[in-house]
């Protein structure tokens, strides 16, 4: 049997897949979310163990960008959010732990207890930092010309204001950026501390979600890049603090986008697990439930991970061998275990 048509499928209530459901259903269109899970969330989500005991299941917190929350209706831009960051503690063996506080002076003040040159290089190294935030962030919201065909001037314009603002940024720091993309983190955090202890705590950022430890090439690029997606060292509130989203968990934002979704019109189904996607040469139809419900529509989003969407939501079959290829190809080993402690103090 098949349902509705609508203008938008989007396989997945994660993060990605809800921003893309709330800006398309906010521009008029008709839109569906399935989700396989009896939560949205996917790995945004809050959940409860034990003696009702919330955490955040696997990431802690991180910056939605200000635009979405403003364009969405998420929180009211403006408002501080570092009141809600915590500190990035570093737990020593002889209990002389490392506490880098989001206050700049705090921070100096327990890295003094390792390093004065270390200390006095803290605030130089912050500045650094956000200038090179900045330009990542600008990085990632330019659209790059397509080359070396069809290139057209209009889209020079990004690149170029990219290349000023790296320019902009002085001849020291501008150089810095460039040398720490191909950088290993060792190296990134060799040029700015002398203290091991400072210097792990700095170059673990570099390797978090990866496979690769802290000499491995482009690690110092994945730290400049998740400090950026930080905010910092450590996660912050994702939403203003006063507007009670974000300090009860993380699970609240995407709450709030499910919200921002069906306040504009759209619809979500949880439990609803999409087993394949319907193609007829080579076009996007629909898609099967894994329940054999059918629901056209004239176009389809995944929000899953590329290898379970063409591989197996499209099919081998339906798509070109080298393109097959290319998405086998794709290295997607999990790295990363969290462990969750219920303490009694």
């Amino acid at each position: 049997m098949t349902t509705n048509n609508y203008d938008y499928i989007i396989i997945g209530a994660g993060h990605n897949g809800l921003v893309a459901a709330a800006y398309l259903a906010k521009q008029g269109k008709k839109v569906l979310v399935l989700e396989r899970r009896d939560i949205v969330g996917g790995q945004v989500v809050t959940e409860t163990f034990g003696d009702g005991f919330s955490v955040d299941s696997l990431h802690a917190g991180g910056m939605l960008r200000p635009d979405i929350i403003k364009d969405l209706g998420l929180g009211t831009s403006g408002k501080d959010t570092r009141s809600t960051r915590p500190p990035f503690i570093s737990i020593q063996a002889d209990g002389n732990h490392l506490v880098l506080d989001p206050d700049p002076v705090k921070a100096a003040e327990s890295i003094k207890r390792f390093s004065e040159a270390d200390a006095a290089n803290w605030k130089p190294f912050l500045a650094f930092m956000d200038k090179a935030s900045r330009f990542i962030h600008l990085a990632n919201e330019t659209i790059m010309p397509r080359l070396p065909k069809n290139f057209s001037l209009a889209e020079g314009y990004g690149l170029a204001e990219l290349g000023l603002d790296l320019r902009l940024m002085g001849g020291k720091d501008m150089m810095r950026v460039i040398r720490g993309i191909p950088m290993t983190a060792e190296e990134f955090v060799d040029e700015w501390f002398e203290s091991d202890v400072v210097k792990a705590a700095i170059a673990s950022l570099g390797i978090h979600d990866f496979t690769l430890g802290p000499m491995g090439a482009g690690t110092g690029y994945t730290l400049m890049h998740n400090w950026a997606n930080r905010g910092g060292l450590s996660h912050g509130s994702p939403l203003p603090a006063g507007e009670g989203l974000g300090v009860r968990g993380i699970g609240q934002i995407t709450e709030a986008l499910a919200h921002a979704v069906k306040s504009f019109g759209g619809e979500i189904r949880l439990n609803s697990e999409v087993e394949r996607i319907q193609v007829d040469t080579f076009t996007c139809k629909g898609v099967v439930l894994k329940n054999g419900e059918e629901i056209s529509a004239k176009n389809i989003i995944s929000a899953a991970d590329p290898k379970h969407t063409f591989l197996t939501l499209v099919g081998a079959v339906n798509l070109p061998p080298e393109f097959v290829w290319n998405v086998q190809s794709i290295k997607m080993r999990g790295s990363v275990a969290k462990v969750h402690l219920l303490t009694d103090g």
